[in-house]
Order: C-alpha cells, then structure tokens, then sequence
C-alpha cells in the first residue's frame, strides 16, 4: 500500500500518473501484519540468495579443484597437492549437500533424497506467502534456525575460501608449476 508514480515514454511522447494501492479492505489483518509477512519474505529470500551464490562458486571451485586433479594426479612433485585438492573438493562438496539436495534428477527423488536446508527454508517461504497473515511464532522459530544452519554452512564456505584456496594457490606457485600446457 501506498503512492506510487509510473513513468511512460512511448515514441518521444512521455505521460505519468500517480496511483495509490490499497489493502484489500477484506483483508483480516493490519498493514503492520502485511509490513511483517513482507520483511519475513524478503529477509528469506536473501538468505536463499547468498546460499545459491555460494553454490554456484563451489561449483566453479570444484570443477578447477577437478582439472587440477586431472591435469597433476601423475606427477611425483604435487602428490600432496592433489591430495589437498581431493579434501578441498570433498569438503566443498559436503557444504552443498548440506545446503542444497545433488542428487534430485526426477519427480520422484525427493521421495529417495530429502530436501535440504534451503529447500526446507524456499518452502516455508511459500507457506507463509500464500495468504496477508503474518508469519506465526512457529514459523518465526523454523525460519531462525534453518538461517543459523544455513550461516553456519556459509561461514564455513567462506572460510575455506579465504584459508584454503590461498594456502593452495601459495603451494601452487611454490612448486612453480605449468598452468597451461601442452598434451602430447
């Protein structure tokens, strides 16, 4: 609810008009109540946004951590590097799964494979939306603790970004090694 403005410009021609939107008066509940469903929405929605943000760079983490693998698992000197590249992709892996269910591929799976914490988060999200009422105590208490587990995960994340990766990169260029190669 509230003013709004809306600019239009169709071939040089500008018009504007100013318009208010109003509650529904069927509505059972104040605008403090919608004002509370909105920030409830919105403060999840962040929190699923940074998760899959996190995704979406472990997998380009992992997928180097893989062309790292395949590129030294034979070479004598980066034994131990392929090595810590093996536990850093192991350990990227598990903050995803523990964020975001892998192996769905069907309708079906999630009967075979649970959803997981931004999963579980999105769905209350939905649930919550589905009508003007603010969110309950209970799903105020859901909401807090997957956010916490999901922080937890993203803190972890972030941690092996900034200590690992950089102790890998530094016995990366210690050992001098090809980035680019040629196969024969």
């Amino acid at each position: 609810p509230g003013t709004y403005k809306v600019y239009l410009n169709r071939n040089g021609t500008s018009i504007s008009e100013t318009f208010d939107i109003l509650p529904d008066p069927r509505a059972e509940v104040s605008l403090a109540d919608m004002q509370k469903q909105y920030d409830f929405i919105s403060d999840i929605n962040s929190t699923v946004d940074k998760a899959h943000k996190s995704i979406e760079k472990i997998r380009k983490i992992t997928a180097q951590l893989n062309s790292f693998i395949n590129q030294y698992e034979g070479n004598a000197t980066t034994t131990d590097l392929v090595e810590k590249a093996r536990e850093m992709k192991k350990g990227f892996e598990e903050i995803e799964k523990a964020l975001y269910q892998t192996k769905n591929r069907s309708g079906q799976d999630p009967l075979n494979f649970p959803i997981r914490l931004t999963n579980k988060l999105a769905h209350l999200n939905s649930l919550v939306s589905m009508d003007d009422f603010p969110p309950t105590d209970q799903d105020i208490a859901v909401k807090n603790e997957l956010t916490t587990k999901i922080n937890a995960q993203l803190v972890t994340f972030d941690t092996m970004v900034d200590k690992e990766i950089k102790e890998f990169n530094e016995a990366f260029n210690d050992l001098k090694l090809n980035y680019l190669f040629i196969e024969e």
